[in-house]
């Protein structure tokens, strides 16, 4: 972005009141009644993304009843505990629980999901009742048990879905990451769909030098039906997550530990259509044509 707003390249505390744009450039107005502006702007300003409802409007999304805790214990306060080494899944009905090691085996995190209708706040940073917590997990395996009793500072947050928009760009504005595509966490995405937004729209922006608004239609034709679909995967991953009745756990779980068992690299390859995606090679999609930037 070309600054207009003395040469700062970061600048804290800003919240964004509108947008102007023309011809030549594009300029955020912030509540305080200073402007930054330049040749494009992008939107990358999470989940509550003040640019998209400056773009769009306001929205509503929906409640999903699930509600996550978060907290990170030491490894040492762990041991004997019946961790692996492995990312793992823990599911019961109504809920689940994932486990793993972070920061080089220092540390394991712990997120379990359970179903509330309460709790409605959607922040990472709110803190939680450590009672409350225990209670959602007084029942569950001693290895789960374990973890929930070692954690000092536990986390709560509720989560909502959000529909694909229908846009993400309108002339020299567009929107990345969780701005345009917020998804639920069950398949681990929301990181990796941004790093994967940015290196398309360098690309687009570099394929159309001159022509900020044909670039970024490019960019959302690019990576809007990509991130749509993980966006309905990670919903329906959560559904398959909590299942409640008995058969339906059983046909599904069931085949899941056989074919990790019987056919481990069929199990695998059931990812290999996010997985294998590569943001800087292939097509770049434009609304009115095919263009080939590999």
């Amino acid at each position: 972005m070309r600054e207009r707003c003395g040469g700062t390249a970061i600048r804290l505390g800003c919240a964004v009141d509108r947008i102007e744009q023309d011809g030549n450039g594009v300029e955020f107005v912030f509540d305080d009644g200073d402007r930054a502006g330049g040749d494009v702007a992008v939107g990358a300003d999470g989940i509550h993304s003040r640019v998209r409802a400056a773009l769009l409007g306001p929205e509503s999304p929906q409640f999903t009843g699930h509600v996550a805790w978060r907290g990170l214990v030491p490894a040492d306060r762990l041991r004997g505990a019946g961790l692996r080494p492995v990312v793992t899944s823990w599911m019961a009905p109504h809920s689940h629980a994932v486990t793993y090691f972070v920061r080089r085996g220092e540390l394991v995190n712990f997120v379990g999901v359970t179903e509330h209708q309460a709790w409605r706040s959607e922040s990472w940073t709110e803190r939680g009742d450590k009672a409350e917590l225990l209670r959602d997990f007084a029942h569950w395996h001693p290895t789960v048990r374990a973890i929930v009793e070692a954690i000092d500072e536990p986390y709560r947050w509720a989560l909502f879905v959000r529909p694909p928009l229908p846009k993400w760009s309108e002339g020299r504005v567009t929107l990345l990451g969780d701005a345009c595509h917020p998804m639920l966490p069950y398949m681990a995405q929301g990181a990796v769909m941004a790093i994967e937004d940015g290196c398309v729209l360098a690309r687009c922006l570099k394929s159309r030098p001159g022509d900020v608004p044909g670039a970024l239609k490019d960019y959302e034709a690019t990576r809007l039906p990509r991130t749509a679909k993980v966006q309905a995967g990670a919903r329906a991953a959560g559904a398959r997550l909590h299942l409640s009745d008995p058969l339906a756990r059983l046909k599904t779980y069931g085949r899941m530990g056989l074919d990790a068992r019987l056919a481990p690299r069929k199990a695998a390859s059931a990812g290999d259509w996010l997985m294998a995606y590569d943001a800087t090679q292939g097509n770049l999609t434009g609304p009115r044509k095919e263009i080939n930037f590999a």
